[in-house]
């Protein structure tokens, strides 16, 4: 066996080239928002390929957990029932006028109780953990949408006000949609363009125009979860 030595004093039998660096792409998921969350952890983190895997793991299950809670608790009917008073709301205040419609708040009071006694018999039924992140969420959204006003000060008039409500509603669809979802995220993003479009370019049939596209989205999205979702 014949060595020969390099101009640098090693022998070439001592010498191993390393090897390249494989890269390893990201998970990737069909879902679109499972790759948006994936591509925020990637950039924010530096996270190994096994580490985003895992991640986006725990996203899929969270979304599959959800989808069966909402779907085994009758979602739906609550999507229904609320709906209906969605729709029975701004209908009440195009009849009587916006001075006698302070109070159509009172109109779900009927739909808090009849949702409240559908998820009291549900949940005597089905068993399922809770979802404490998103819960944590939904609160946090909810305390805020009452600070702002209080923080504003000035008494809003009767329609941006009922549109700040269904504003506050549809940005819960929007976080619902992240876990669950992305019918329900573009839902929350397309009614809230469209309340917005009601409250400034179509004044004059404000009233109807929620009862449309606020009041018949929840219950559109009743029947999408009852029939699509599997």
């Amino acid at each position: 066996m014949t060595l020969t030595l390099r101009n640098d004093g090693f022998r070439a039998d001592q010498v191993t080239e390393k090897p390249l660096p494989t890269r390893v792409g990201k998970p990737r998921s069909k879902n679109m928002i499972d790759r948006l969350l994936c591509d925020v952890e990637f950039s924010a983190m530096n996270l190994s390929p096994q580490e985003a895997a895992r991640a986006l793991a725990e996203i899929e299950q969270t979304r599959a957990t959800m989808r069966q809670a909402i779907r085994d608790h009758r979602g739906h009917y609550h999507l229904w029932i609320w709906g209906a008073a969605w729709i029975a709301m701004p209908l009440y205040a195009q009849f009587v006028g916006d001075a006698h419609a302070r109070q159509l708040g009172l109109l779900c009071l009927p739909a808090g109780l009849l949702s409240a006694l559908v998820g009291r018999a549900q949940s005597r039924q089905i068993r399922l953990p809770a979802n404490t992140r998103f819960l944590g969420v939904i609160a946090a959204l909810v305390c805020f949408a009452l600070i702002f006003p209080l923080v504003l000060g000035a008494q809003p008039a009767l329609r941006p006000l009922y549109a700040y409500t269904c504003l506050v509603v549809m940005q819960a669809y929007v976080v619902a949609g992240l876990w669950t979802d992305s019918y329900l995220l573009w839902t929350g993003i397309v009614i809230s363009a469209l309340i917005l479009i009601g409250l400034f370019v179509f004044p004059a049939i404000f009233w109807i125009w929620m009862a449309v596209f606020g009041g018949g989205s929840l219950v559109a999205t009743g029947f999408y979860v009852r029939h699509s979702w599997r």
